[in-house]
C-alpha cells in the first residue's frame, strides 16, 4: 500500500509538471471525491495530498486497522498430564508472531471469560509474557486472514469429543476488538489434542489450516 501511495504522489507531481492538473476529468474527480463546489485546482490538490498523507499513516507502517486492536490470533498448547507445560504464540497487528513458553512453571494466562471476552488490560498482560519473535507474517497474508475472522465468528461450534489422553490440547483462536467495551471477543477456531472441537465455518477451517502451518 505504501508503494501505491508513492506512485500516486509521483503521478500527481507529473500532472502538475505537465500542466494536466486543469484537465476536466481530473477536476471532476477531485470535486466528486471532496464534494467541492469550487473547482480551484490548488484547493483540490491540497485536499488530495492531505488524504494521501492520512492514508500513509495507516499504510506505510504496514499496520492493520482496527487501530486499537493489538492481537488478532492466538495458538495455545497446554498439557498438565506429566510436566506442566504451556506454550504458543500471539500474532499482533504488524504480523509479529510473539511466542511464549513455560515448563514446570505455574503462571497466570488471561483467557476468555465465560462469555468469551478478554479485557484489554488482560490482553496486555498476555502480550508481556511473549518474549520471543521468531516469525513475521507478510502484511498481505495477515490482511487476508484477518478479513476472514468475522465470517468465522458465524460458524457452528461442535461438541467436544475425547480422542486421546495425556497429549494435551492446542486451542486456536482469533479475536475481534470491541472499542465500546474495550475488550476482545474470542472467535473460536479449533481445539486439537486430547479433545477435538471444531468450527464449521469455511473461513474458520482456512484460518486453522494457516495457523497450523506457522513455524513449520
Amino acid at each position: 500500500m505504501c508503494n501505491k501511495l508513492k506512485s500516486i504522489l509521483i503521478l500527481l507531481m507529473n500532472h502538475q509538471n505537465n500542466s494536466l492538473i486543469n484537465n476536466n476529468l481530473w477536476n471532476n474527480f477531485c470535486c466528486d471525491l471532496f464534494y467541492l463546489k469550487d473547482k480551484n485546482p490548488r484547493k483540490m490538490k491540497s485536499h488530495f495530498i492531505i488524504l494521501l498523507f492520512v492514508l500513509s499513516l495507516f499504510s506505510c507502517n504496514e499496520e492493520i486497522p482496527n487501530l486499537k486492536q493489538k492481537i488478532y490470533f492466538e495458538k495455545h498448547y497446554v498439557n498438565m498430564a506429566w510436566l506442566p507445560q504451556s506454550s504458543g504464540w500471539l500474532i499482533d497487528s504488524v504480523g509479529n508472531v510473539r511466542e511464549f513458553r513455560w515448563v514446570e512453571v505455574f503462571h497466570d494466562w488471561y483467557g476468555p471469560d465465560s462469555l468469551g471476552y478478554v479485557s484489554n488490560s488482560d490482553m496486555d498482560k498476555n502480550i508481556s509474557y511473549c518474549q520471543t519473535i521468531n516469525y513475521h507474517i507478510n502484511p498481505d497474508t495477515l490482511r487476508l486472514y484477518i478479513n476472514k475472522i468475522y465470517d468465522a465468528s458465524k460458524g457452528k461450534i461442535s461438541e467436544p469429543q475425547l480422542v486421546m489422553a495425556d497429549a494435551g490440547t492446542t486451542t486456536y483462536s482469533a479475536f475481534i476488538f470491541e472499542e465500546k467495551t474495550n475488550r476482545y471477543k474470542q472467535v473460536f477456531i479449533r481445539i486439537d489434542g486430547d479433545l477435538l472441537k471444531t468450527n464449521s465455518s469455511p473461513e474458520a477451517i482456512e484460518i486453522f489450516q494457516w495457523m497450523a502451518r506457522i513455524g513449520k
